[in-house]
């Protein structure tokens, strides 16, 4: 078999678990109680923090649109159209102190079209140990801390149609420097794009965060059983992503984009996120977005600025999140190209 019957082969069978996957409940075991309620039935729920400023300016109505290295943590298909080898960096301050810091790198791979990433993303903070006895602290800090590296691979099937997938490994750091306990596991993504052709219009699926229950190692006390029990297992926060993006206007060097998606998760109700980016000369930025189903963090709006470098283009991109009680929630992301 030739080297391009075999890429051929991989990616045949990439859309075919695309349809197996589609077609699968999101794990569910830990969601038969707490009432019946979903909310707060999913754990490893950093994955739900966007990463991409441009993307949380949008309302995170984004699936559809995404294109370049921070697709991988949106819709991969979005890799798909890579022309030039890219870094990206993204962070954010999230509320409470944690520090939320993602990378990853795609390029163009072999004569195909396929395009290649790896990716990382680290969630963090340090808290003060407190005990019954020690309310204002023992004198002993720990650290809390979420890291998922992933790879990921995007194709563009015909002018029209890309699809791309991820495969991710996760772990949770719940305070193991204290005797806490941590979670590992493995998590997919796969996701496709496809060019309607009309007024620029894209319409997109991308299903994330798709895998086992994640459920931490170890045991503890229970003083109601008297006996050492494990840790219970819950699903990881699975959602499943449908959006519509269209140019509505596009004369001279002004353009408007519109985005709208209906965002279906494993640990709560659906939403719709709706965004809004005004575009000058290709390379000045304003946007705007709106969730639907976010009680606070539902209004958001940015910049974003396209500068000259090395022959190429850096992107700089910035968010703002209104947070309401929780203060309000900035978030920077720069490409470069390599």
């Amino acid at each position: 078999m030739s080297r391009r019957d075999t890429i051929d082969a991989a990616w045949r069978g990439l859309v075919l678990w695309i349809g197996i996957a589609a077609c699968l409940p999101a794990p569910s075991s830990a969601q038969t109680s707490l009432g019946g309620q979903r909310v707060g039935t999913a754990s490893g729920t950093f994955l739900k923090i966007g990463v991409d400023a441009r993307g949380a300016a949008l309302g995170d109505a984004y699936v559809s649109l995404v294109e370049g290295p921070f697709s991988v943590f949106c819709n991969p298909a979005g890799l798909a159209h890579q022309r030039s080898a890219d870094a990206a960096f993204g962070y954010a301050r999230w509320p409470a102190d944690v520090d939320v810091f993602a990378f990853s790198f795609a390029r163009p791979w072999g004569e195909s079209g396929s395009t290649l990433a790896v990716s990382a993303e680290y969630v963090g903070t340090q808290l003060d140990e407190t005990t019954e006895s020690h309310p204002q602290g023992t004198g002993r800090s720990f650290g809390y801390s979420d890291l998922l590296l992933g790879f990921s691979a995007a194709r563009p099937f015909s002018d029209r149609l890309a699809i791309g997938g991820t495969v991710k490994f996760f772990r949770e750091d719940l305070g193991s420097g204290i005797g806490g306990p941590s979670i590992q596991s493995w998590l997919v993504d796969a996701g496709t794009v496809y060019q309607i052709g009309t007024a620029g219009a894209r319409l997109s699926i991308a299903l994330q965060h798709f895998g086992p229950d994640l459920e931490p190692d170890g045991s503890y006390f229970s003083d109601v059983q008297g006996e050492e029990v494990g840790f219970a297992a819950f699903s990881p926060p699975t959602s499943f992503r449908i959006g519509l993006s269209a140019l509505p206007y596009e004369r001279g060097p002004h353009r408007l984009t519109t985005s709208t998606e209906v965002v279906h998760v494993s640990d709560n109700q659906e939403t719709l996120r709706a965004g809004v980016e005004y575009a000058y000369a290709g390379r000045y930025f304003a946007r705007t977005g709106y969730d639907s189903g976010a009680d606070t963090m539902n209004f958001s709006a940015g910049l974003g600025l396209r500068i000259p470098w090395a022959g190429s283009e850096m992107v700089v991109d910035y968010a703002y999140t209104d947070g309401g009680p929780l203060l309000a929630i900035h978030r920077w992301s720069l490409v470069l190209p390599l």
